[in-house]
C-alpha cells in the first residue's frame, strides 16, 4: 500500500503578506481588490470566524467583519515564494506533483518510516516552517483523495492520518460540502436527495443520487470508502490554461476603458506565459454585466502566440465582435490549449545575424584583439 503525502500552505496569501508586514498577524486579514465591487481572494482564520471566505464580495465581507484589513494581491512574491517552498522539498522527495501554487502531494512509500509517519511528517511540518517561515497542514492516505481530506482536515498547522481503518469516525461524519470533487452546486442537490455527509455517500444505494450525479457516482462513492488515485506525476506543474481578470468600481460602457483593462489582462496573462515559457493556440474573453451574467467567447489561433501584444490583438478581435455596448462590472482575457514554446526561426536567425556580426567586425580590426559577446566569455577562460 503507497505513503501518498498532501502538503497545503495554509492561507498562503496572507501568510505571504504577514511575512511582509509582521502587524497582520493574529488580525482579520484578506487578499483582494478593496473596491465596491471587490472580490475576497483569500482570508486569514480570524477573519474565517466572522464568516468571510474567498470568493465573497468585499462589501460583504466587510459588513460581517467591520475590522478586516484587505490588501491588493502580490502574485509575483507569492510564486517566488511557492518556488522557494517546493524547490526545498523537491530536493528531499523527488516523486512530488505540485498541483497549483499552494499544494502539492508526495510518494512517501519509500521514505516514510512504518510505524513512525506521525512524527516524521511533524518533523518536517516544523523543519518547513523553520526553512521556508510558512506554516502548512499535511495529510497522509493510501491515495490522493485520502490524503487531500487528510489536509483539509485540520488547518491551521494540522496533520492528520487518513486511513481504511479510521474513515468512518475521521471522513463519514463530515459534511457532504466538504468532500474534494463535490461542487457547491452539486452538494445542495444532494443534500435534497438525503446525502448529508461523505458516510451517506459511501453506503449510498439509491437510484435517484446515482442518476443526479451521473458516471460520477461510482467515482466519488469509491473515494468516499476510502479508495481512489495513488499515482503521483513528477512532471513539473503544468498549466492548461491561464487567465487575468479585472472588476470595475462602477458598471462602464467606456470603449477606452474596456480596451485598458483588456491590455492589462494581457500583459498579466503573457507574463504568466513567459514565466512557464508556454505558447497558446486559443483565446477566450469573458464578461460579466451589471446583472451578473457572464458571457464568454473563445477563438482558436492559426498558430501559437505568447507575447502581451499578441495576446492583446487576439483579445479585441474577439471584443470588438463579441461586445454589444452593455454596461460591464468585470471583465477578463484568457488563453487555453496552453503548449510548450518552441523557439522561433525568428530567434534563431536573429543568434545567426549576431553571430555574423561580430566575425565581419573581427575581419575589419586591423590594430589586433578580437571581440567577444559577453555570454561566451566563460567558455573561452
Amino acid at each position: 500500500m503507497k505513503k501518498i503525502v498532501h502538503i497545503d500552505l495554509n492561507c498562503f496569501f496572507v501568510q505571504a503578506e504577514t511575512l511582509k508586514d509582521s502587524s497582520l498577524k493574529n488580525k482579520c486579514v484578506a487578499v483582494g481588490y478593496d473596491g465596491r465591487r471587490g472580490v475576497i481572494s483569500t482570508c486569514s482564520y480570524p477573519a474565517r470566524k466572522f464568516g468571510v471566505h474567498s470568493g465573497m464580495p468585499v462589501s460583504e465581507a466587510k459588513r460581517i467583519c467591520p475590522n478586516l484589513l484587505v490588501i491588493p494581491g502580490h502574485y509575483q512574491y507569492y510564486e517566488n515564494l511557492s518556488r522557494n517552498f517546493f524547490s526545498f522539498l523537491k530536493k528531499k522527495f523527488p516523486i512530488l506533483e505540485q498541483a497549483s501554487i499552494d499544494e502539492c502531494y508526495i510518494d512517501m512509500t519509500d521514505s516514510l518510516p512504518t510505524g513512525n509517519e506521525y512524527n516524521y511528517l511533524f518533523d518536517l511540518q516544523m523543519e518547513l516552517y523553520r526553512v521556508t517561515n510558512l506554516k502548512c497542514s499535511i495529510g497522509l492516505g493510501s491515495n490522493k483523495f485520502l490524503a487531500k481530506m487528510g489536509s483539509d482536515y485540520k488547518k491551521p498547522l494540522g496533520l492528520t492520518i487518513m486511513s481504511q481503518d479510521n474513515i468512518p469516525k475521521l471522513l463519514w461524519p463530515l459534511d457532504i460540502s466538504k468532500m474534494y470533487g463535490v461542487g457547491k452546486k452539486t452538494a445542495p442537490r444532494l443534500k435534497d436527495l438525503g446525502i448529508n455527509t461523505i458516510g451517506d455517500l459511501a453506503n449510498c444505494s439509491d437510484m435517484k443520487v446515482r442518476k443526479t450525479l451521473g458516471n460520477l457516482f461510482d467515482y466519488l462513492k469509491s473515494e468516499a470508502n476510502g479508495y481512489g488515485d495513488d499515482v503521483v506525476s513528477i512532471e513539473a506543474f503544468d498549466p492548461k490554461s491561464i487567465s487575468a481578470e479585472r472588476t470595475f468600481s462602477e458598471d462602464s460602457t467606456s470603449y477606452d476603458e474596456l480596451k485598458s483593462m483588456i491590455k492589462s489582462c494581457s500583459e498579466d496573462v503573457a507574463k504568466e506565459l513567459d514565466y512557464y515559457q508556454k505558447d497558446a493556440i486559443s483565446i477566450v474573453i469573458k464578461l460579466r454585466s451589471s446583472d451578473f451574467k457572464t458571457r464568454s467567447k473563445r477563438m482558436s489561433l492559426e498558430k501559437p502566440i505568447n507575447g502581451s501584444d499578441q495576446v492583446f490583438f487576439n483579445a479585441m478581435m474577439i471584443f470588438d465582435k463579441f461586445y454589444k455596448g452593455e454596461p460591464i462590472r468585470l471583465i477578463g482575457v484568457g488563453v487555453e490549449k496552453v503548449v510548450e514554446r518552441i523557439a522561433s526561426v525568428k530567434e534563431n536567425k536573429e543568434i545567426k545575424k549576431e553571430d555574423t556580426i561580430i566575425q565581419e567586425l573581427n575581419q575589419d580590426m586591423s590594430f589586433g584583439g578580437k571581440i567577444f559577446l559577453a555570454k561566451d566569455l566563460k567558455s573561452k577562460k
